[in-house]
């Protein structure tokens, strides 16, 4: 059986125990597992925050708020049964969320090998909630693809730091072409941005219900690595809060007009801001694949 294959199988044994679509959760309460425990709850850009949000005439999320000087430790799940760290997966999550969040994924994907870097964002005021303060990677001022506007200072902030994670594993011996970034939502606009400057060969990049921000920078921007980046774009046709036409636009602009090769983009009839059991199994082949 292949690696792709047994991971596949490894997924769907499991589905079961997972909570694949988020739940809606109240913004004042956050996940606390217990140590060596996963947390259940996935909470998603609008999910448990569209109560709070308050329309506004601002010009522009532009990074006007300071950014915090250091981020959360992130959650690390090291390979199954001790071994020897032979790769290395880094996702981030969506908007209010934290590492814990997504950490459920590493125990329902459990490659040899790999090791899982589940990041968490630092709390900031966002503009969308009304100045609330929460974890975020970046500023975001509306939803709709006419008037959001890019938060250039914590978007460039925040990939700076998650290079930073990826060196930090170089530096520790992990080729950096067995090295995967990706996210959800906000995160997953931040492991785009990651893996299109990033100066190394990544072995792919992961971007579920998300865009391409900071689109003026590319191609300009991009590493000579990324024309061959292999991508894995996810979006629900019932996405209410980043719409299904943001994914369509990222992926014609990613193959299209900046010439990446290997961008495959995966489209979910009638799932809304959230994760499905396809969408994960279909992860699970991507990942085993460029790590094969």
């Amino acid at each position: 059986m292949s690696l792709a294959a047994r991971a596949v199988y490894r997924l769907a044994s499991r589905v079961s125990t997972l909570n694949l679509r988020p739940k809606p959760a109240r913004h004042a309460s956050r996940p606390t597992p217990s140590a060596g425990g996963h947390a259940t709850r996935r909470r998603a850009l609008g999910l448990a925050l569209t109560p709070l949000i308050i329309a506004s005439s601002s010009s522009a999320a532009s990074g006007s708020n300071a950014m915090p000087e250091t981020y959360p430790r992130p959650i690390v799940v090291p390979p199954p049964e001790g071994g020897a760290t032979t790769a290395v997966c880094i996702f981030l999550h969506g908007l209010g969320d934290t590492g814990h969040g997504w950490a459920d994924v590493a125990s329902s994907m459990p490659f040899e090998g790999v090791k899982w870097i589940f990041p968490t964002a630092p709390t900031i005021p966002i503009t969308l909630n009304g100045g609330m303060r929460m974890t975020g990677w970046y500023d975001i001022n509306d939803l709709s693809i006419d008037n959001i506007k890019d938060d250039r200072a914590q978007t460039l902030a925040s990939t700076e730091y998650v290079q930073g994670l990826i060196k930090a594993e170089i530096d520790g011996g992990v080729a950096a072409d067995r090295i995967v970034v990706g996210g959800f939502s906000q995160g997953g606009v931040i492991a785009l941005q990651t893996a299109l400057r990033f100066p190394e060969r990544l072995a792919g990049a992961v971007g579920m219900s998300t865009y391409l921000a900071l689109r003026e920078d590319f191609p300009d921007a991009m590493s000579p690595h990324a024309k061959d980046l292999p991508v894995f774009l996810a979006h629900g046709t019932a996405d209410m809060v980043l719409q299904y036409q943001y994914g369509v636009m990222s992926s014609e602009l990613m193959k299209d007009t900046l010439g990446m090769t290997k961008v495959d983009f995966q489209t979910y009839q009638g799932m809304g801001h959230s994760a499905c059991q396809e969408e994960l199994q279909q992860l699970a082949k991507f990942i085993a694949n460029v790590l094969n």
